[in-house]
């Protein structure tokens, strides 16, 4: 019984990390859109790919800049390979 709960929970999280990375693969898929319409794309919609990509900017001391992007590089080059 214990060992069939388990199976059941590792199943679940099984399905939750299909539906993960479902949602990761249509980011990239969107990203990649966005980079082949970025560069004869007009400003407003340039503007309106960085916001999407950028989730934040901190800008601190000294000028030093930190910019958090939307998705991260590792999820950009796993699916790029």
């Amino acid at each position: 019984e214990a060992a069939q709960r388990a199976m059941d929970d590792a199943k679940a999280r099984m399905e939750t990390e299909k539906q993960n990375n479902k949602e990761t693969i249509a980011q990239v898929d969107e990203l990649r859109s966005w980079a082949a319409c970025f560069d004869v794309a007009n400003n407003e919609t340039k503007h309106m790919i960085v916001a999407r990509l950028i989730d934040r900017v901190e800008v601190s001391r000294d000028y030093r800049i930190h910019i958090q992007l939307k998705i991260s590089v590792e999820q950009f080059l796993e699916q790029s390979a």
